[in-house]
């Protein structure tokens, strides 16, 4: 049965989220900005027959989110809800994701694995690589822009320069950079954080300037200054080398993740 959460539930709701809070770093950040009473943000619950927490759904704006701890046995009743709700992205672990893409038409499934780092020792000390500033908005959105992955969310680099502007000044992510000759050469970023964990992405490296180190710097800064604000590091991705990049600097895997989104979304 899927009911909507109450704020009696909160309590519940996060703690079932905590059991893998590495992978559910996005829900459990709205959840603890928002709540559930924002009338762009709901939050619903996968009930077994006693009345137990056996899946949560959010949706925010019009991005779906799922987790369960367990494979569903039963997705029809999910598949059919998530169809109703018609979200232009739906993202979760693979398992779900999958099982409900038979029920979704037009839409395409990517996807990715989940990394949460568990060994500072193999991270890179790096005093090149530094926190950006308010004036290196515009370089940061548009190397964003150049990269088709992330591209195809946006309409144009003023739109991504906005966002980054917004969220540096009122401290809701950390952005990082490495530059040669004045210029930004790698760069990085945290995508959400809630209380205990930070969510890495937008690592993004100059054509001309890859394979000399330069994103394992940034990642390794930018994985130091999450530490020291007392939270863990984690990221998704879907390219094998970089994969492999991550796994030298201390991450390990923690599940296989999906996101289905709407076609307009396809890279051609």
């Amino acid at each position: 049965m899927i009911r909507l959460a109450e704020n009696k539930d909160l309590g519940r709701v996060v703690g079932y989220l905590e059991y893998e809070g590495s992978i559910n770093t996005t829900l459990l950040a709205y959840i603890e900005k928002y709540g559930f009473e924002k009338d762009f943000q709901d939050v619903w619950l996968y009930s077994g027959d006693g009345g137990s927490i056996e899946g949560v759904i959010m949706r925010h704006f019009n991005s779906l989110y799922i987790y369960s701890r367990d494979y569903l046995n039963d997705t029809e009743e999910l598949g059919s809800f998530v169809a109703f709700i018609g979200s232009d992205i739906i993202s979760g672990r693979l398992d779900i994701i999958s099982e409900i893409s038979l029920d979704l038409s037009g839409m395409i499934l990517e996807p990715s694995f989940h990394m949460v780092h568990r060994n500072r020792g193999r991270l890179t000390e790096c005093s090149e690589a530094a926190r950006a500033q308010p004036e290196d908005c515009r370089e940061l959105a548009e190397l964003i822009y150049s990269i088709p992955e992330f591209a195809r969310f946006y309409n144009s680099p003023g739109e991504i320069e906005q966002g980054i502007r917004r969220r540096m000044e009122l401290g809701m992510c950390r952005y990082f950079v490495l530059k040669k000759d004045g210029i930004i050469v790698s760069q990085a970023y945290t995508t959400m954080e809630s209380s205990k964990y930070a969510t890495i992405g937008g690592v993004v490296t100059r054509p001309e300037y890859r394979n000399h180190g330069y994103a394992s710097l940034v990642v390794s800064r930018i994985c130091q200054d999450i530490y020291e604000s007392g939270k863990t590091p984690n990221l998704f991705y879907a390219n094998e080398k970089a994969g492999h990049v991550y796994e030298r600097l201390g991450f390990v895997h923690a599940g296989d993740y999906g996101m289905l989104m709407s076609s307009k979304y396809r890279i051609y």
